[in-house]
């Protein structure tokens, strides 16, 4: 018996060893990372996103990391994703695997499959209406268990008080910035799991790094030269 338990000891630390090695995700932007404990976005976590920008911001995300992504969506509510969109934030529609689920049980079912899944650099999910305590504690362990990184994407914000287990909530919007080529958005991190919450970013994307940057004012930005 106590040789039994000694190797159940041996692989219960194993495994968290392989979700702990995982790295945080950047954001790429000091300012973001410094107000996340781990420095980034936990792995082996589920997060949350709102907001009419949270589908670019989230697409932005998953594409800083390397390896498939699975994408699950309910087919009674969501037209197909579109693949030039998630590639001008940085995520190539070939490394997406979009699932296509019939209601809000299924998908939440198949996000916690994917999440189980250490092959898989994120999973991503647009369940209809908020995310309950219980569903989230689901999701959440299910992430411990892979090492994966979650995001349960909630455009609309439906529920946006409700209580859950996820590890973090963040809402980004859209903002008037009178450059179309460079959109800013708001971003806003409404809730952290042992961090800094109700901090807010003015931001954009770094086309050339692909990183978050923080917008600078009219002074600061440079001006273009004059066309012969």
């Amino acid at each position: 018996m106590e040789v039994i338990a000694e190797l159940r000891m041996r692989v219960a630390a194993i495994e968290r060893d392989g979700v702990e090695s995982r790295q945080p995700v950047s954001l790429g932007l000091a300012a973001l990372d410094a107000a996340l404990p781990e420095g980034g976005l936990s792995r082996g976590a589920v997060h949350e996103a709102m907001g009419n920008a949270a589908t670019g911001f989230t697409a932005m995300v998953a594409g800083r990391l390397e390896g498939p992504v699975l994408w699950c969506v309910d087919a009674t509510d969501r037209a197909a994703l579109y693949g030039p969109g998630l590639a001008a934030f940085g995520l190539h529609p070939a490394r997406v695997i979009v699932v296509r689920c019939q209601g809000r049980t299924d998908l939440l079912w198949g996000m916690e499959e994917g999440l189980r899944t250490p092959a898989l650099a994120a999973v991503i999910g647009e369940p209809s209406g908020a995310v309950n305590l219980t569903a989230s504690r689901r999701l959440q362990l299910a992430a411990e268990a892979g090492g994966t990184l979650g995001v349960v994407l909630n455009v609309d914000g439906a529920g946006r008080f409700a209580a859950n287990a996820l590890e973090s909530r963040w809402r980004i919007e859209a903002a008037a910035s009178g450059d179309v080529v460079r959109p800013c958005w708001q971003v806003i991190l409404e809730r952290c799991r042992g961090g800094t919450r109700g901090l807010s970013w003015m931001v954009e994307r770094n086309e050339e790094t692909g990183d978050f940057a923080v917008v600078a004012t009219p002074a600061d930005r440079p001006v273009a030269s004059a066309v012969a």
